[in-house]
Formats: structure tokens, sequence, C-alpha cells
């Protein structure tokens, strides 16, 4: 893969958000020695994005999805990577979530993938929730609430497991699996450039196509991506004095951030953690209040006095090729 270093950031205290990545080749090949000591350009050959990916875990959350939309998704995912499956699937009158689970073995015994599937709604899960300081993520029903953050919180505890150093996240109704492929290929990349292990990848196309109308309309953003982007830039350009565009990426469901920096967020429930984490992440590290986590702040604030400075701790990378 071949991509560009990042143009143009936006600094506020130990946080560095940085301008939309280019990827100028997906596939950049084998060859050695080529742009080496190039300024404006970096390469990864397979095997270092391979190195990244065996730290990986993807999270694909469902709720009624066709099966076969289903396997396309994870036959899209590198071998290398732990997938994690949370369904929200019904069980009654069909026992939807006992068909994936059979859909997801099937696959398993085929492509020798380390994947694992959970229900949201197991008894277990709450019984853990229940006796952990994590009690809010129940409902009245002592049920898990739904929402993206919630099942962030599962897939996290379902990582550590697997002691991986990266968490993405990936939506299940993706009908090209070779998007797929490209969306955790780019964050392998994103985190190959980073210095520092708190640090958040986002993908952005350049077009996302939807059919309206019956015929392929090719929009840039979405109706919420648009509102988010514009709030979040509105907040950064008031905090720092001067007016920016940096955030493109306000609500982007296909993201990865380290472990080490989700364990250091709090979550905002529902559907609103896309946006909520850009907030978090200025209130933590910004600078604007004591932070809860000096020992980060400590080593972040010295980078200047460091030949590897750790400096990103927000990324953001862009999936289409010029």
């Amino acid at each position: 893969m071949k991509l560009d270093f990042p143009r143009y950031k936006v600094r506020l205290g130990a946080v560095s958000t940085h301008a939309v990545q280019r990827i100028y080749e997906l596939d950049s090949g084998k060859s050695k020695g080529f742009l080496t000591f190039h300024q404006t350009l970096k390469r990864f050959d397979y095997d270092e994005i391979s190195n990244i990916l065996y730290d990986l875990a993807i999270m694909i959350p469902i709720k009624n999805e066709k099966l076969k939309l289903l396997e396309g998704v994870l036959s899209g995912i590198p071998n290398e990577c732990v997938v994690i499956t949370v369904s929200n699937s019904s069980r009654v009158p069909i026992h939807r979530f006992a068909m994936e689970v059979e859909a997801v073995r099937q696959l398993g015994r085929f492509i020798d993938k380390r994947m694992v599937i959970v229900h949201r709604q197991d008894s277990w899960f709450a019984e853990l929730f229940k006796k952990s300081w994590l009690q809010l993520i129940l409902d009245s029903e002592e049920g898990i609430r739904a929402g993206n953050a919630e099942g962030m919180v599962m897939v996290l505890l379902i990582a550590n497991v697997y002691h991986k150093d990266y968490l993405a996240f990936i939506d299940g109704d993706n009908y090209v699996p070779s998007a797929v492929n490209e969306y955790v290929k780019i964050f392998a990349a994103g985190f190959g450039m980073s210095n520092t292990r708190y640090c958040i990848v986002r993908v952005s196309w350049v077009f996302k196509p939807k059919v309206r109308t019956n015929s392929l309309q090719f929009s840039k953003l979405g109706r919420v991506s648009e509102t988010a982007n514009k709030n979040l830039n509105s907040l950064l350009s008031s905090i720092t004095g001067f007016e920016t565009e940096v955030i493109k990426t306000g609500y982007a469901g296909e993201h990865v951030l380290s472990t080490p920096l989700a364990e250091c967020l709090h979550y905002s429930t529902g559907y609103s953690i896309e946006h909520y984490a850009f907030i978090e992440i200025f209130e933590k590290f910004g600078g604007l209040a004591p932070s809860e986590h000096p020992q980060i702040m400590e080593r972040l604030g010295s980078r200047y006095s460091r030949s590897k400075p750790e400096t990103l701790i927000f990324t953001k990378t862009k999936a289409r090729p010029i």
C-alpha cells in the first residue's frame, strides 16, 4: 500500500487531529527499496501489513441480516485477524441467531479463521455486567441496552481475552466483501504510521454510492455525517481560535482504535459513540481540564525531547485511491 503522510493537522494539547490521507495504491507489491527515503509517501508491503493484522480484532454487529451477506463480510476479513460477531437477531418465531451460529461454524470449518459469535442478550453476559462496575450498561429489564456503544464494550472485554492491541468495527450489512478487505488493510496502515499506543483510525470514502429513485447516486456525505462534521469542527475551531474543517469522519461506522486508548475512554449510550469519541478525547487529552490519566499526558507531553516522539492520538485515512 502507498499513502501520503499527513499534510495538515490540528493540535489540541496532546491530541493531534490529522486531515484525510490519500491512498495512492491499495497494493504496492513486494518490491524492495521503493521510496525508502521518500519524504511524502509511505509504503507498506505484505509482511508489514500482516504483522499488524495479527494484533487486530474485528467486531461485526448484525441484526437479522441475510446469511449470505454475513458470509461475504466474514470472507473479506484477512485470515490473521480475530473476528468477533455480535448479534442482536431475533430468536422467535424463527431462531435467526442459531442460523447465524451455524453459518459461522460452517464457514470456519473451511477457512480456518479464528471467529467468535455471541448474542448481546445472552443472560450470562448480563450477569457478568451485573456483578461489575458496568451496571449502567443494563436496561430496566436487566438486559444489555441496544446501541453501538454497548456492543463495543462487550467486544472490548472479549478482545482482552485474546490480548489484541487494536479493535476495529465494520458494519455487517456490507454487500462488497472486497471493500471489507480494504478497510482492514487501511486500518493496519494507519497504525503502522502511528508512533503512539493511543490512536484512532477512521475510513473516509470519496463517494458512498446509494440507490435512490431507481438510480445510483454518488454522495460524498450522508446527512448525519455532514451534521456531525460541521458541529465537531465548530467545537474545535472555538477552542483553538482558528477555523478548521479537519474533521471529515465525525460519524464513521468503519473505524478502529487501540486497546490502550479504548480502556481510557467513556462511551455515550446508543448510537452517538462515533462523534462522542472526539469530545471524549479532546476533554481527556486536550488540556481543557485536569486529566484522569496524568501518566499518559506526561509521556505525550515530553514528545519533543524524544528521538521517536509519541505524537499521534488521532488519525484518519481515506479508503479510495485517486
